[in-house]
């Protein structure tokens, strides 16, 4: 087979791909545009691979999944599903002769956590792994683990553009040059219409107008969603009738896609979102229209919300984008935006903006802790502390965060976990309830909500019958939860123990009524819904613009229910001053962004010490009231450890703070005035009374002028204390004196002399003339001509033009003399 596959500029590197499968564990091959690497790579691992075992290649997207199955199965001389084969969302071609695998990286993630030693695999091979999507992401951290099980399992990384950190994760990398022609490019930016900006699919016609013999190639035009290929669609095909118009995109049917890539259609017009930009190839593509544009979900952590926000692509996307262009001869791209317009370089990992609960069930699920993974960039951990507890409500987590029997369930659904979690505490009530089937697929396919609950039920139900992926996935839900029932389209009167059942699974997503048809969340926003009573689940939630819409269904909960429900918030207080202070714990119960219920209850005295740590806890130690005294000595303290002069524990803010009870728990009681806690005594109790005393020789919080007068160091530099608590680096230390204290003086610092003093030098009114560290260089370089500029101003002090050879002093000439 090695004969009869294309020369391209990959092919040289064939033995020395082989030889890094024989003596590696990790390899990053990085290859140009154009270079072959998903061509050449997987067929060049199947000929290496030991009998038995496959090839499983990763592509980020399932088009472009099945298109390179087809082209590598077409490669070694058999049609796909034979030698090579593809697993993809509701489709697949595989058979026992299958050798040579690809995926998407959520099959491969369902199936790494069903066989974690990947038996049956040789080589993983994860393409276009620069995109960075989290499942991407995921998949490299878990493989990585596997290969520990393993040690004959290789990890290929393929990519265009990778990133440092990818290049420290392997043990050896190859490098190819690609096959690009030239393509020319050229900028043609957007006008103002009306004041207003050009609608894009006006924008493209003209573009397209400005191009000669467009109608004779094949057009690929970049666009950042559906809406826009329809609109570009609809306006393409009213100025030019004759010219085919095809759309890549999910929402078109297979045929429509295999002939948007196929040559054998003839010149065209291909209207694609990114998901021709990298690993899809379109071989006779000479022409590129780019609206420079990306629509992508972005999941707000706090609210729950995911909104698709359109964003200019990075430099690195413009550049993959241009060069589809130039894979066959010299092309041209036209880019719809001034040249002047700045790119990010490249685009952020989805890991920073992505719901977390899928994530964190999978991490359950494999179960090596989150902190112990070699990710690319690990996962926020308070993101992921909160995806763990709404698991943990739903019983799909156990309360030490590990998976549960119906937590392992979720996985052979194929689903998001809340869909599961619905389906999976609903399954009793299905043969009496069979729209709760229509719900569950109308939250997975994200069904866009119209109106009330029962007219977007009747949608689903349609859809249900009609769509093909709707019908296979319904069937894949009858076999794990093993029932028989039918989608059904009226939601029926609720019984109380499954409006228990479903409020437990939207318990987050309960809605208070501020107004008709408004309904606030705990989470602090708004949503419009059909619905009336004064609670209501919010079953879907879509943005629209800066507005929610949803659709709800009304609900009524007891006083009981709403404590079980509710949000719960426990805080501890002080209550009273003087004799009258006392400590309470605060429980509040929050639904529907309010308070439904508050219980306190007062401390005990033994209770208080620990009730004052708690409260600073969860206030935090930086937004408390600090003295200059403590504020001063813990400056001191994280100077002299820094500069090694003095052996002090640590006093970053995360240790005082989880250290709490060791050095402020002895100094607190029912009596404590939070205003004024005992920092200043607590902190020399944590240092000790020889690291105090060396801290008072070394870096003395007063220092005595060479006037003779005592002064303070500021440590702190001006800073508040939360500004200084929260810094990594403390300070410079400074003190600020009138100039004439400082005459005779060459040189003036702290005891410790590997810690510099910033010295700021005042006028006879107290106002800054100068700051140095040096002061024999002030006196030679810039006394003289401060000299000439302020003793005019200030007459009655002495300016003597020999600075060393004067006294010291505060005074003026005149008491001076005296």
């Amino acid at each position: 087979m090695a004969d009869q596959l294309p020369q391209l500029p990959l092919t040289p590197l064939r033995d020395e791909f082989i030889q890094s499968l024989e003596s590696v564990s990790t390899l990053l091959l990085e290859a140009e545009p154009g270079a072959g690497k998903s061509t050449l790579a997987p067929l060049w691992a199947m000929q290496w691979a030991p009998r038995g075992r496959q090839i499983w290649l990763i592509q980020p997207r399932v088009l472009p999944a099945i298109a390179l199955a087809r082209r590598l199965a077409e490669l070694t001389g058999g049609a796909v599903g034979e030698q090579v084969g593809y697993q993809v969302p509701f489709d697949r071609a595989v058979s026992d002769s299958t050798r040579l695998l690809v995926m998407t990286p959520g099959v491969f993630l369902q199936r790494l956590l069903a066989d974690p030693e990947l038996s049956s695999v040789a080589v993983v091979m994860l393409d276009e792994i620069h995109e960075r999507s989290v499942n991407q992401d995921t998949a490299w951290a878990l493989a990585q683990e596997s290969a520990i099980l393993r040690d004959d399992l290789k990890l290929v990384l393929m990519s265009a553009t990778p990133d440092s950190a990818l290049r420290q994760q392997v043990e050896a990398s190859l490098y190819s040059p690609g096959r690009c022609y030239d393509v020319a490019l050229v900028y043609c930016a957007g006008k103002m219409v009306n004041g207003r900006p050009e609608p894009l699919r006006d924008h493209l016609v003209r573009a397209l107008e400005g191009m000669a013999d467009w109608h004779t190639q094949t057009v690929l035009v970049f666009l950042p969603g559906w809406r826009e290929i329809e609109r570009c669609r609809q306006a393409l095909q009213q100025a030019w009738p004759q010219t085919t118009v095809l759309a890549l995109h999910s929402r078109v049917e297979r045929a429509e896609q295999l002939a948007a890539v196929d040559p054998a259609t003839g010149p065209r017009v291909i209207l694609a979102t990114n998901i021709a930009e990298t690993s899809l190839t379109i071989a006779d593509v000479t022409l590129v229209l780019d609206a420079g544009l990306a629509r992508e979900p972005d999941y707000e952590q706090r609210t729950g919300v995911t909104r698709l926000k359109t964003r200019r692509i990075s430099a690195a996307s413009a550049e993959q984008r241009r060069g589809r262009a130039g894979r066959v001869q010299a092309g041209n791209c036209v880019r719809l935006w001034a040249e002047s317009e700045p790119l990010a370089p490249q685009t952020l990992p989805e890991i920073r903006r992505t719901d977390y609960l899928p994530l964190a069930l999978r991490l359950a699920h494999w179960g090596t802790p989150a902190d112990q993974l070699p990710w690319l960039e690990a996962p926020g951990a308070l993101a992921l502390a909160h995806a763990k507890a709404q698991l943990q409500r739903w019983q799909l987590l156990d309360q030490q965060g590990g998976i549960t029997s119906l937590g392992r369930q979720v996985s052979a659904l194929g689903t998001h976990p809340r869909i599961a979690a619905l389906l999976l505490h609903s399954r009793d009530y299905l043969n009496d309830d069979s729209w709760l089937l229509t719900l569950a697929l109308a939250l997975h396919f994200d069904l866009e909500p119209s109106g009330d609950l029962a007219g977007w039920i009747n949608t689903g139900c349609d859809l249900a019958t009609r769509d093909r992926r709707w019908r296979q996935l319904l069937s894949r839900w009858q076999k794990v939860l093993n029932c028989s029932v039918k989608p059904g389209s009226q939601p029926s009167e609720l019984s109380p123990a499954l409006t228990e059942r479903l409020a437990q699974v939207f318990a987050d997503r309960i809605g208070r009524a501020t107004g008709e048809g408004q309904y606030r969340l705990n989470t602090g926003v708004s949503v419009a819904m059909a619905c009336r009573s004064q609670w209501a689940l919010v079953l879907h939630l879509a943005a629209r613009g800066p507005a929610l819409e949803g659709v709800g269904l009304e609900v009524a909960l007891s006083e009981r229910r709403l404590h079980e429900l509710a949000e719960v918030e426990t805080a501890t207080e002080p209550v009273g001053s003087g004799n009258r202070r006392r400590w309470v714990e605060v429980t509040r119960y929050r639904m529907g962004g309010q308070v439904v219920d508050e219980q306190r209850r007062t401390l005990a005295a033994s209770e208080a010490p620990e009730a004052v740590l708690r409260y600073v806890r969860e206030r935090g130690l930086a937004n408390l009231t600090w003295s200059t005294d403590a504020l001063q000595l813990l400056a001191r303290a994280r100077l002299a450890g820094r500069a090694g002069g003095v052996a002090v524990p640590a006093l970053e803010l995360s240790a005082l703070s989880d250290r709490l009870a060791q050095w402020l728990g002895g100094f607190v009681d029912g009596d404590t005035d939070i205003d004024a806690l005992p920092f200043s005594d607590a902190l020399g109790f944590y240092l000790g009374y020889e690291v105090c005393a060396e801290l008072d020789r070394l870096l003395p919080a007063q220092l005595t002028l060479p006037s003779g007068r005592g002064l303070r160091v500021d440590y702190t530099a001006g800073l508040s204390a939360q500004e200084f608590l929260a810094r990594l680096e403390s300070p410079e230390p400074v003190i600020r004196a009138k100039l004439q204290e400082f005459f005779g003086a060459r040189e003036f610092g702290l005891p410790l002399s590997s810690v510099p003093l910033t010295i700021e030098l005042l006028s006879p009114a107290g106002q800054p003339l100068a700051v140095t560290r040096d002061l024999a260089y002030f006196w030679a370089e810039v006394y003289p001509q401060v000299r000439r500029e302020m003793r005019g101003r200030y007459v009655k002090h002495p300016w003597p033009e020999d600075p060393l050879t004067h006294v010291a002093t505060g005074l003026t000439k005149r008491r001076l003399s005296q």
